[in-house]
């Protein structure tokens, strides 16, 4: 991990999650915090030997790897953390991402620090449609920007025209090694793709991909395989979730290997379905077990 200027007053810190860092004199706004209490010892230590102060902690949503980091940082310094309605929920009680992901009370594998992070108090909750800005020492105030898909509430945040904008995108190295990308609201990922693609911020920094100048490219790669998806899927005239998880799974050359990795799969595979039934394109029958239907 380490500092990385992309202006006067705005920083990244790179890594397997991009931490953004905005600045005024020596004290700084965090954009998420890592996966855990190293990252966020490590954003610490990065932070001071930068004489740098943070004050403000903004976590765009609530998977482990964006807010791991809260606990150390709100124990070694005096922050107000801000999340999003929703997602603060599970940052405070992170049992709920497993939880929802097996929907009873989880099997021991999925506890882990990939899916549930410790605990961090929340502040200031952001509400859909409220609060547009947080007021920041300085000349400029950080602006909230709703990027919703990935998860429920997501958001991104504008500071001096950069904006760091969370998982809204992924890159195709991402998508190679995964295969196909969590998105839990498939309809609302389309139309946060469809407003990155209007958008001309002058600098994009994704959480999992390189900042750039021009995202119309990210931007494309992830629609077309959304795309993708959708057509796999309403190529199966009757099939259960597991038949079509299976599918899918061969095509992408995707291979399951632990509780983690199954329950993010079929979550995956479940919005899209969801997404796909509730647009009625596709219906269900009922005989023993669910199966998912093409309408004729």
């Amino acid at each position: 991990m380490h500092l990385a200027e992309i202006s006067d007053n705005v920083f990244c810190i790179t890594g397997a999650t991009n931490i953004g860092v905005v600045r005024s004199g020596k004290e700084v706004a965090l954009i998420d915090t890592g996966i855990d209490r190293e990252s966020g010892r490590k954003i610490m230590k990065i932070l001071e030997n930068n004489g740098l102060e943070v004050k403000v902690v903004i976590n765009t949503h609530s998977h482990a790897d964006h807010f791991g980091g809260n606990s150390y940082i709100t124990k070694k310094a005096d922050v107000r953390v801000y999340a999003p309605e929703i997602e603060a929920g599970i940052i405070q009680y992170p049992y709920l991402e497993p939880f929802y992901l097996f929907s009873a009370h989880p099997v021991k594998d999925l506890m882990n620090r990939f899916l549930m992070a410790r605990p961090s108090r929340v502040d200031f909750v952001i509400s859909a449609g409220g609060q547009s800005e947080i007021e920041f020492p300085g000349t400029f105030d950080l602006k909230i920007v709703p990027l919703p898909g990935h998860s429920p509430a997501q958001i991104g945040v504008e500071a001096e025209g950069v904006l760091f904008c969370a998982d809204s995108v992924f890159s195709k190295r991402v998508m190679e090694k995964y295969g196909v990308p969590l998105f839990m609201d498939i309809g609302k990922q389309k139309e946060t793709l469809s407003f990155l693609e209007r958008s001309d911020f002058e600098m994009y920094v994704p959480c999992h991909a390189e900042p750039v100048k021009d995202i119309s490219d990210l931007v494309e790669t992830n629609l077309g395989l959304i795309l993708q998806v959708e057509k796999l899927i309403v190529s199966h005239k009757k099939a259960t979730t597991e038949e079509i998880m299976k599918n899918i799974c061969r095509e992408f050359g995707i291979k399951p290997e632990s509780f983690t990795e199954y329950s993010l799969m079929l979550s995956a595979i479940k919005a899209y379905l969801s997404y796909l039934y509730n647009s009625g394109l596709i219906s269900v029958e009922f005989d023993g077990v669910l199966h998912w239907k093409i309408r004729e």
